[in-house]
């Protein structure tokens, strides 16, 4: 699987021509949609011809697949990370969920169109979709080990899944793309959000909280 263990994100100069294009379709995903959106569109956008385009990515879908690829790459990477850690259950889940509505308020790219069903579902992304499911089955892993631990109230940890995916792109539609006002409380809001719902010792949310900011702080150095 492209999304599997070892797998990097590609690395883009966002001041480039192909980091301009890539920016210029991502707002143009998420305001107009993807099958809303031409190339032409984007080269517009940018201010360059479409063969100009073309050098740099093939097709609209390959400018997708790629933000795609920088979205949910390093959220696969951070979950994998966390779980291999020496930290509690709720831990781990606290601290993955602050760290993806960190990253996602932080990048350069508007993420907000670029998971919607009816694009995933076409068979240029099939790797994307296989990397959606690993990402929902890591969380689901962390979520049903907390309970089995007896950290976390017995749920259905699909449905937790899902409520994660919410708040993370709450978040998103919140702050209203790259230049919206980020909300610097949000990532531990968010976090504490689904984890309170969770925890079967509500007492303990204070100690995870005061754990995800001190790792919050040691991972942005990074």
């Amino acid at each position: 699987m492209k999304y599997g263990q070892g797998w990097e994100s590609p690395a883009v100069d966002w001041s480039s021509t192909r980091g301009r294009i890539l920016l210029a379709a991502s707002a143009l995903f998420a305001q107009r949609g993807y099958f809303g959106t031409s190339t032409r569109d984007i080269a517009d956008d940018v201010q360059i011809r479409q063969p100009s385009l073309f050098h740099h990515f093939e097709a609209k879908h390959e400018i997708f697949r790629t933000l795609v690829e920088l979205d949910l790459g390093p959220s696969i990477d951070r979950i994998s990370r966390r779980i291999q850690e020496d930290s509690t259950w709720a831990e781990k889940l606290h601290l993955s969920i602050a760290c993806d509505v960190r990253e996602a308020l932080i990048q350069p790219f508007d993420a907000r169109g670029l998971y919607q069903d009816a694009v995933l579902g076409l068979a240029e992304f099939t790797d994307e979709r296989e990397g959606i499911a690993l990402f929902h089955r890591l969380v689901e892993h962390v979520i049903s080990s907390g309970r089995d631990a007896g950290e976390f109230v017995d749920f259905e940890p699909s449905f937790v899944q899902r409520a994660v995916n919410g708040v993370l792109f709450e978040t998103l539609r919140e702050q209203g793309g790259p230049g919206g006002r980020i909300r610097e409380a949000r990532p531990l809001q968010a976090a504490d959000f689904v984890v309170r719902g969770l925890l079967v010792d509500q007492v303990a949310l204070e100690k995870i909280r005061a754990a995800t900011l001190l790792r919050l702080d040691e991972l942005a150095v990074r």
